[in-house]
């Protein structure tokens, strides 16, 4: 295939060793830089992989794979752990007695939404 000038080719080794079976094993440093080549915005994984001699549900997988790794794209927020921890036995029993309420609550853009009706420690369960 030749190239288009739009996508970019990876030019040092792309596979370590090919099995018996014709599977090829590549090399991590090629398996990092595709990937990272595919989150960039506007960028096509499907010519990416064909242009990189690479099957495109391959390169999928390893988006897959790293984004489970923990390793997220840039610009996304981090979402932090919400706890819920009332004073004393005294305060818990008077937070489920109080009135359900709608609530919002927006964070980097993102809105989550508590319709009225909701129990307090149905909210508490919930958000711990």
């Amino acid at each position: 295939m030749e190239p288009c000038g739009h996508t970019p080719i990876w030019s040092g080794q792309r596979v370590e060793r090919t099995n018996a079976r014709g599977r090829h094993t590549y090399v991590p440093a090629f398996k990092r830089w595709i990937v990272e080549q595919a989150r960039l915005p506007g960028m096509s994984v499907a010519g990416l992989a064909m242009s990189n001699q690479v099957n495109a549900n391959q390169l999928r997988r390893w988006i897959q794979l790293e984004g489970r790794r923990g390793v997220r794209p840039k610009g996304l927020p981090t979402l932090l752990p919400v706890t819920v921890a009332p004073q004393d036995v005294r305060s818990a029993a008077a937070l489920a007695r109080l009135p359900a309420a709608a609530v919002e609550i927006e964070v980097a853009g993102t809105v989550v939404r508590v319709r009225e009706g909701v129990s307090a420690a149905t909210l508490q369960m919930v958000l711990t």
